[in-house]
Formats: C-alpha cells, structure tokens, sequence
C-alpha cells in the first residue's frame, strides 16, 4: 500500500517542481520596439537585438536590455545613440523590474490569454522611475508564456535624463527636433532555462537565476 501511495503521489510532486522551474527570456522571439518623431512629422521606428531576463519562482520578473544592440537601420545613427544618448560605456544595460502572478499562470489553460496591468520599474541611464504597463499574456505549451504590450507605454526623456544627449543628436544630425516622449512595446517569451540563452556573467539577473 505504501508503495503504491509513493508510485502515485511521486509524478504529482515532480510535477509540481517542474511547473514552479524558473523561466529565462528567449531572447530569439523576443522583441522590444521604440519610436522617434523628428523635426515634428518624420516618424520612424527602432529596436533593440539583444534582451535578456528571467521570472522567479516567487514571480519576480526582469527584463534586462542591452543598450548596445540599438538598431535603427542606419549604422551612424546606432553609433551616435550609443555614445551620445545612452553612453553604453557607461550604462551599457537598462533593467526593467515587475512582479507576475506565477500561481495564476499556472492555472491558465494553453491558448487563454488574460489582459493584466504590470507595475514595476525602469533603470536607465543611471536613473530609475516607476512604469505601469498594461499587457496581454498568453500561456503557451511546456509552461511557457507571452507577455506583450497592448498600448505603447511612453517614458519621458526627462525621467532619466536623456535630454542632454537628444540635444547633441539634433546638433550632429542638423535636425529642428525629436520628440521627448518615447513610444516602447515590446513581445516576450518566458520559457524553462535549458531553452534559452543565459544573461552574461556579471548581470543582475544572476542572483534570480538557479545556476
């Protein structure tokens, strides 16, 4: 009897370790976007290559950028960004931080969506500031899901003083102006580590991460 109570109740508590398993960011169907308006009627739209993340078991969730990887399809303009807007030498990431109710994740059956409202915070340029975005997520096989913007959330250049370097693009591009509120969504995909790549070594997501 014993072992036969042991024989069922062991597939149900592995079950339950793997259903509670971290998931990392897939950073391969993953995107953030990013808008700009200059000289008040060119509007044009950007990305970023490189994301990087993870939500814990308690629901903590990142969503790491890498600064670097900035792609507005023109190579100068990705160089003057990097050095005069985001000064990547200097803050080389942006960490955006929220809570996820994993448990309720859990209980959604594959293919239901439920629209939620995230509130969190957003480091960048050596400045924080709280963020509240409104967002669909998706749950998909294997315990993975999808979280992504239902409306653009707009930051302001001046919450993490941004400012100086908009005004050095405009100098180097002889441009009249570019817009200070940044248009962001973005579409991520949280799936069970081996799945997807590990953040760098020196990354805050590693005191998240169980390896």
């Amino acid at each position: 009897m014993e072992n036969h109570m042991k024989r069922l109740l062991l597939p149900l508590l592995i079950a339950s370790q793997m259903s509670f398993a971290d998931l990392v960011l897939d950073n391969s169907v993953s995107q953030l976007n990013f808008g700009s308006i200059k000289n008040s009627s060119v509007a044009e739209l950007h990305r970023f290559g490189t994301l990087s993340g993870n939500v814990d078991k308690s629901g903590k969730a990142l969503i790491e950028i890498d600064l670097g990887s900035v792609d507005t399809r023109i190579d100068i303009r990705d160089q003057r960004m990097k050095e005069h807007l985001f000064n990547v030498g200097q803050f080389p990431k942006a960490v955006f931080s929220s809570e996820i109710d994993v448990e309720n994740i859990e209980k959604m059956a594959v293919g239901e969506v439920q629209q939620r409202r995230l509130k969190g915070k957003l480091d960048l340029h050596g400045n924080e500031a709280p963020m509240e975005v409104l967002v669909r997520i998706v749950k998909t096989t294997g315990g993975a899901f999808t979280v992504y913007t239902v409306e653009p959330v707009f930051l302001s250049a001046k919450d993490f003083d941004l400012g100086p370097g908009i005004d050095k693009l405009l100098e180097l591009a002889g441009l009249k102006s570019i817009t200070r509120a940044i248009p962001v969504t973005f579409s991520v995909v949280f799936r069970e580590g081996d799945a997807a790549d590990e953040p760098e070594e020196d990354s805050p997501l590693k005191k998240f991460l169980p390896f």
